[in-house]
């Protein structure tokens, strides 16, 4: 709606027809207007359009060396992520391993520290076991010896009662 007045008087402007007085004639102008025209375009060539056109090359290559780079540091991630996940299944095996070799370790160090005691313990219940049975015998042979000295005196007695009955008797 803003340009419609200027359409208006656009469209309302007559247009001329050619006639002989303006019809194109190749004078002495028309050879200034065109080397001017040349001039203008090599001109405008040369400081404007070549180095418009050498900057886009320019941003182009350097945008697709950007790319290059940009996939080649994501083809390096991506090595330097299976390389870390690669370590880090390795390392985890590793420690399980280790914990492994440990737990088992520990396990025959406790067995053969549990085996030990069991030795020691039977060794110590033997040699004590020994000791009674050592005590206990010489025990009862001295409570054999004083018993039979007892039983002596006792077996002394009846022997002099019996020896003296008999002699009452013979007598």
């Amino acid at each position: 709606m803003r340009f419609f007045p200027l359409f208006l008087f656009l469209f309302s402007l007559k247009a001329f027809s050619a006639d002989s007085s303006n019809v194109l004639q190749v004078d002495g102008t028309f050879f200034i207007q065109l080397s001017l025209f040349i001039f203008i375009i090599l001109f405008l060539n040369k400081f404007l359009f070549q180095p418009l056109l050498n900057l886009k090359e320019d941003r182009d290559i350097e945008t697709s060396v950007r790319i290059e780079r940009a996939q080649s540091m994501r083809e390096q991630s991506e090595d330097l992520d299976s390389e870390y996940k690669k370590r880090l299944l390795e390392f985890k095996l590793e420690v399980e391993q280790s914990s492994n070799e440990q737990i088992n370790e520990a396990r025959r160090q406790a067995d053969m520290i549990i085996k030990e005691a069991k030795d020691q313990s039977i060794h110590t219940i033997n040699e004590a076991r020994k000791n009674l049975n050592s005590e206990l015998i010489s025990s009862v042979k001295n409570m054999s010896i004083n018993e039979i000295r007892a039983s002596n005196d006792d077996i002394s007695l009846r022997i002099k009662e019996i020896s003296n009955l008999i002699r009452s008797k013979v007598n």
